[in-house]
């Protein structure tokens, strides 16, 4: 697991000790534009991607004054950078899943379209089924639904 910011590492590792998880886990300070890892080196890869956050104003009702107009456009091409390094690492037949609490379309579908351009060696998996909804290729969660966070999630398989 790898964040460029100490503090959501010692979160990271908190979690795994927490799920019993530790010795599975190893977490870096690290930035996911220039991953420290060798290319094509792990089976699955999660990216947890930064985004404006507007899935969880129901619980962070301050975070819409804290998104200014142009975070958007600048966070989904963050998040472009940051998987299409993911998706690098990712062995032949590995798993890369995509997720982000935001429900805007440039911060899910967009990426979404940037892969399916540009990397046609990703192969879309189904996404989760009830109660994530059809999204594009991939599935969101509503707050409404079950009373949680509002997120999209892309899962894919890397071809070989």
């Amino acid at each position: 697991a790898a964040d460029v910011r100490p503090h959501r590492v010692g979160l990271i590792v908190a979690n795994a000790e927490r799920t019993g998880t530790a010795d599975r886990v190893t977490s870096v300070v690290a930035d996911g534009q220039a991953p420290p890892f060798r290319a094509a080196s792990f089976d699955r890869v999660l990216v947890d991607a930064p985004c404006s956050g507007l899935g969880v104003l129901h619980r962070r009702a301050d975070a819409r004054w804290r998104i200014a107009p142009d975070d958007v456009d600048r966070l989904a091409a963050l998040q472009v950078r940051l998987v299409e390094q993911a998706a690098a690492l990712v062995r032949p037949g590995g798993v890369l899943v995509v997720s982000a609490c935001t429900l805007t379309r440039a911060e899910t579908l967009d990426v979404d379209d940037h892969l399916a351009w540009h990397r046609p060696d990703l192969v879309l998996l189904d996404p989760p089924g009830d109660p994530w909804v059809p999204w594009g290729r991939g599935a969101l969660l509503l707050p409404q639904a079950e009373g949680t966070d509002g997120m999209a999630l892309h899962r894919y398989r890397v071809d070989p």
